[in-house]
């Protein structure tokens, strides 16, 4: 079962960030991301990663309409299973190698922010293969609850400078009362967006930490 983002948070900071640094906010995924690559819209999103080898989370897929991207702008932010969606002109852009790295790291996969560093992680643990199990059911009960001493607190999937995108509080959607965002635009022409009902102060926290 993955830790919730308050003890991830603690684990960054006791043991993953360097000296005089600050985790200033740690996003957990609620839901699947979706993706517009070039001409292609994708959700879920597809990638050849790797995922982990951990359960899959028991979130509802897409509406049909959503997965086959019969929609004109930005309506999939009515689809509740939609938790954050990459815009990118390319697949080597950093939003679409964000989608890439959700998708394959299912729910154990954040979104760190600090007052240095941009980064997505995983727990360490999640990325270690599992222990062989022996006799019978007893022993595969005893080998789940063992951790492994050499797994690393946590690994970094992408890390980049705080600068690379300061995050934007935005109002999406169709509604008369619009669905929030956080956005995070990237130098490179891409952009991710994930939900947040509090997005406004989210950023504003998050401006204030930097």
């Amino acid at each position: 079962m993955p830790k919730n983002r308050l003890k991830i948070g603690e684990i960054a900071q006791q043991r993953w960030v360097g000296p005089g640094e600050q985790v200033v906010w740690v996003v957990d995924p609620e839901g699947h991301v979706g993706s517009t690559i070039g001409p292609t819209r994708t959700a879920p999103h597809r990638t050849d990663t790797a995922a982990l080898d951990v359960t899959v989370p028991e979130w509802p897929l897409p509406t049909r309409a959503v997965g086959e991207g019969r929609f004109h702008h930005d309506e999939w932010v009515h689809d509740p299973a939609v938790w954050a969606w990459a815009h990118a002109p390319g697949p080597d852009r950093i939003a679409a190698r964000w989608a890439d790295l959700f998708t394959a790291g299912r729910d154990e996969c954040r979104l760190l922010l600090t007052n240095r560093r941009l980064a997505l992680v995983v727990d360490g643990e999640a990325t270690r293969p599992a222990a062989p199990a022996s006799g019978g059911l007893l022993g595969r009960v005893r080998s789940l609850g063992q951790s492994q001493p050499d797994a690393p607190a946590l690994v970094t999937w992408w890390e980049g400078p705080v600068t690379t995108a300061r995050p934007e509080a935005v109002p999406l959607g169709r509604a008369v009362q619009p669905e929030w965002f956080v956005r995070l635009a990237f130098a490179d022409g891409s952009t991710f967006e994930f939900r947040d009902a509090q997005a406004e102060q989210s950023v504003r926290t998050a401006h204030a930490n930097f």
